[in-house]
């Protein structure tokens, strides 16, 4: 892609790659690039695709051949592609072309595989984070970082639900309903306005976007998806990131008010999970604020828009 500076492995490393790939079992991601960044793939258009080492092989001259029977690879059929996976820990990717074919899809390794760099957050991105911290065992204290999602959730814009994908507006419509309903008749924690269900639903249902670390095992920033002036809501894809339903903690907000000055402003806030809200892997944790100062209220309350 232009503007973008690859770090590839030396043929030696290359030749060792694929050697290995006949000896250990290597599972690949298939996904198709969206994104400048090279790191990020939103899933909406194509959903990625885990191959299994038993559903591929690669040949030593670095040809490859996908099962048939992997019925998701189809709609790779004739597209060039991005796979990407773990070598001794070390994320790597290659760009090739799936070529369909009586016995199966079929690839190849380029000469150039790349190293996987992390992806520094966009400007915009960085102008608000947060952290959640808690202590731990031994006095020490535990922190997750917390950042905008790749895809925009609109963080200070009112949630509404067109910002969902069409394609998942039924199951969103229908996890909503859900929700308020288990509300309703349960003794859990008002929902307040509900707004903040909006962005829980549309992270539940749609697909993550996918992302390879540049190494493996690596512990991801929490997502932020919403945030006003009496909850924040953190989400992950990622079970090491797991906050405890009514467990404190605290909340650490960091706004960019004049980034050529470097001047920010830090809120401060004690807060608990008075809901936790989850599809598969992913979860979604709702902090209701304890305790929040009435000038730190005001500030959040005038950066949304509505």
């Amino acid at each position: 892609m232009a503007g973008e500076s690859l770090e590839n492995i030396t043929k030696l490393e290359r030749d060792v790659v694929i050697k290995t790939f006949s000896e250990q079992k290597i599972p690949l991601t298939l996904t198709m690039e969206r994104s400048a960044n090279h790191n990020y793939v939103y899933a909406n258009e194509f959903f990625p695709v885990v191959l299994s080492p038993d559903s591929y092989k690669i040949m030593s001259d670095g040809s490859g051949v996908i099962r048939k029977s992997v019925q998701d690879a189809a709609m790779f059929a004739g597209m060039v592609c991005r796979v990407e996976f773990y070598f001794n820990r070390v994320g790597l990717f290659f760009m090739t072309k799936i070529i369909e074919r009586r016995e199966g899809y079929f690839f190849s390794i380029p000469q150039e595989i790349a190293r996987i760099h992390d992806l520094e957050p966009k400007s915009q991105e960085l102008s608000f984070k947060a952290t959640l911290s808690f202590a731990a065992r031994g006095n020490s204290s535990v922190t997750y970082e917390c950042i905008p999602p790749c895809e925009e959730y609109n963080l200070f814009s009112k949630p509404v639900f067109s910002d969902i994908p069409p394609e998942f507006q039924n199951a969103a419509k229908n996890m909503l309903g859900g929700f308020i309903a288990d509300a309703k008749k349960s003794m859990s924690p008002s929902v307040g306005n509900g707004l903040h269900l909006i962005p829980v639903c549309r992270y539940l249902v749609s697909p993550l976007a996918v992302r390879t670390a540049s190494f493996q095992g690596r512990v991801e920033p929490m997502d932020i998806i919403f945030v006003d002036e009496q909850r924040f809501v953190a989400a992950t894809g990622n079970t090491t990131n797991l906050l405890e339903l009514e467990g404190e903690y605290v909340l650490t907000f960091e706004f960019d008010i004049r980034p050529e000055h470097h001047l920010k402003r830090t809120i401060k806030v004690p807060c608990t999970v008075e809901n936790i809200y989850s599809a598969g892997e992913k979860r979604c944790f709702v902090c209701r604020y304890l305790a929040i100062k009435a000038e730190d209220s005001r500030f959040i309350m005038e950066k949304k828009t509505y």
